[in-house]
């Protein structure tokens, strides 16, 4: 069991950082009746029809991101600027648009339980958006990773937590690079109506996240070059940090909860911090920490509410813990492919039939699956889960079972928990699954 002991150098604030982000954790739990909304968050490329990206800053030949952002505020009315008035953010009542390092254009629908909601708000926003793009030449491109440049040929926007990460990115190699400026995902959120619920859909996500990203794979292109490679994207990310990314470390051992998790999160350097030191209250709010963990970076004062929501931020594992488990392994995908995926998930983790069978599929002892008891996977399998599906495809064995067994497996529960409507939405993912080359079998 990973150690939730004092790890800072204030004992005192120590214990109270570690309470105060357990009991954020604990602020998502839900009601049983009240659990069933999904969050969709779907980012894309910006790209001109003649395949140039369109960056943050409109040039006098063509159009800019923040245009379009300018554009989109007549429906989503609450604005977000960084303090040089560039504007980075909107809201509205059918969720958020946001930009990531390298303006790629992010909708957060609004949690909904029904699909036909998601659909509506997500249609809504591309109605918009792509009105307003086919009239000034580009269009938004849903893909994995940027269709047409290498990741130093795009350009950061003028936010200056991106600074900060782009310089730590640069001394640990060049996949944060690459993960910032051109990848782009697909990610939806679940509730959790207690902390063993969340521990039980963290720890089915996590073991599914190689074969989530395979069905979800749309990488067709990568660093500017033809990509054969199966979930690149998804391999990507864990190539970024190992002290950060991949899979939660410990999430399937004995007692894994909101205290090991916030436990890793306070030995992780947390790249910058958002607020001045407590002995310089006038000193500067953004600053540096690429070496010491956040128990030193936060041991002068306990952390606030935007300090919680922060430090999360900047982990970037398969799967994250906010007030929600967020489940982040598939590629940015085709509006279609988005409803698809989001009824897979759907019918996967808000039905205990289809949680128990998977469980069941993983070795789990049924008559601890709903607990915190250890499981009998480690981060290895699921990284030796993903070697196999790059280097074999369909064919690759996940958990000892091939891929396509697996894929398989969970349209099959999937179809069988969701009402006819919604099942119905699982077809265009499906086929699009297998549409890939590497997916089909051999004669």
């Amino acid at each position: 069991m990973l150690s939730v002991k004092q790890i800072g150098s204030n004992p005192e604030i120590d214990r109270e950082n570690l309470q105060r982000l357990v009991a954020f954790f604990e602020s998502g739990t839900k009601q049983p009746v009240d659990v069933g909304r999904l969050g969709v968050e779907v980012e894309h490329h910006v790209v001109a029809e003649d395949g140039n990206p369109i960056a943050y800053e409109p040039t006098k030949d063509r159009v800019g991101v923040r245009d379009v952002m300018v554009y989109l505020s007549k429906w989503y009315p609450q604005q977000t600027f960084n303090a040089y008035r560039d504007l980075l953010g909107l809201m509205g009542k059918e969720g958020s648009v946001t930009l990531e390092p390298a303006a790629q254009l992010e909708l957060s629908a609004a949690p909904y339980r029904n699909l036909e909601d998601v659909a509506r708000s997500y249609g809504s926003f591309r109605k918009r958006t792509d009105c307003f793009l086919e009239a000034n030449g580009a269009q938004l491109v849903a893909k994995g990773y940027h269709p047409t440049r290498r990741a130093q040929e795009l350009t950061l926007i003028p936010k200056k937590r991106y600074d900060f990460m782009d310089n730590y990115f640069a001394t640990i190699g060049s996949h944060g690079d690459h993960m910032m400026r051109a990848s782009a995902s697909t990610q939806v959120s679940v509730d959790f109506c207690s902390e063993a619920d969340a521990v039980r859909k963290m720890r089915v996500a996590s073991a599914l996240a190689p074969i989530l990203a395979a069905i979800a794979d749309n990488t067709p292109v990568y660093e500017a070059q033809p990509n054969h490679i199966p979930i690149r994207r998804l391999q990507l990310w864990r190539e970024v940090d190992n002290l950060r990314c991949g899979t939660v470390p410990g999430v399937f051992e004995e007692g894994f909860g909101f205290k090991t998790y916030a436990a890793w999160l306070l030995r992780t350097p947390p790249i910058f911090v958002t607020r001045p030191p407590a002995n310089d209250p006038h000193g500067p709010r953004l600053r540096q920490f690429f070496m010491a963990p956040a128990s030193e970076a936060y041991a002068d004062a306990p952390l606030s509410g935007a300090d919680v929501e922060h430090l999360i931020s900047m982990f970037w594992p398969d799967v994250r813990l906010k007030r929600f488990v967020e489940i982040r392994p598939a590629d940015s995908l085709p509006k279609d492919q988005v409803l698809g995926y989001t009824a897979l998930i759907k019918g996967i983790f808000y039905n205990d039939v289809s949680l128990a069978a998977i469980e069941e599929e993983l070795g789990v002892d049924s008559r601890t699956a709903t607990s915190r008891a250890a499981w009998p996977l480690s981060e290895d399998d699921v990284q030796t889960a993903m070697d196999n599906v790059q280097a074999q495809g369909l064919k690759g064995l996940v958990y000892g079972k091939p891929l396509s067994s697996w894929e398989s497996t969970l349209f099959s529960l999937a179809t069988r928990a969701l009402p006819g409507e919604e099942r119905n939405l699982l077809f265009p993912l499906a086929d699009f699954a297998h549409s890939k080359p590497w997916w089909k079998t051999e004669e």
